[in-house]
């Protein structure tokens, strides 16, 4: 078994090569959504906020459905029973009111900017890292990030996670390209 394992490893580049084309393409349609999600930012935000509530209520009946499981155990069962109509609750909150849950999130997200970024300043300049003027910058973005978004709150709620979402996918997308065309050159 370990032997076909390193022939599969020594083979992966020239079958990976053959493909190269598809990574490409996955790459150029996630940086596609990205700068969709950025242009409709609400709508993408909203979107997001409804399928994190969907998810919630799926894993609102798996947790339920395993507290079933664990009969005898009383005490397991009524924690997961009270853990999955939590998540059912917050499900059915952000399900059916996604602009307000959106508010609440960014609100969240502005206030963990701000104390990571501040956290992150005073380890710098405590420890007295190498590169600590990378950290310092790090962290003044972050505190940054954090005081636009909860200067704008609540109306940054409605585009933000939207806004960082289409961020998120132009920068996977660019990975995934930068992927697929090394997977090019190994080939040739």
């Amino acid at each position: 078994m370990h032997r076909q394992f390193d022939i599969f490893v020594g083979e992966a580049p020239d079958v990976l090569a053959v493909h190269w084309g598809w990574l490409i393409a996955l790459g150029v349609g996630l940086v596609v959504l990205g700068f969709i999600a950025i242009w409709r930012a609400r709508a993408a935000t909203l979107i997001s906020v409804g399928f994190l509530g969907v998810l919630l209520l799926v894993s609102a009946v798996a947790v339920l459905a395993f507290a079933f499981s664990l009969a005898g155990y009383w005490t397991d069962f009524f924690i997961h029973v009270l853990w999955a109509v939590l998540l059912g609750i917050i499900g059915l909150i952000l399900v059916t009111r996604p602009a307000i849950s959106a508010e609440a999130i960014t609100l969240v997200i502005a206030f963990y900017f701000i104390a990571t970024g501040v956290l992150g300043i005073g380890y710098s300049l405590s420890s007295h890292i190498e590169g600590e003027w990378l950290y310092v910058l790090d962290g003044l973005v972050s505190s940054v990030l954090g005081c636009l978004l909860l200067g704008g709150w609540p109306f940054s709620g409605l585009w933000a996670i939207g806004l960082f979402i289409g961020i998120d996918l132009i920068l996977k997308g660019g990975s995934i390209i930068a992927l697929g065309l090394s997977v090019r050159a190994i080939s040739a």
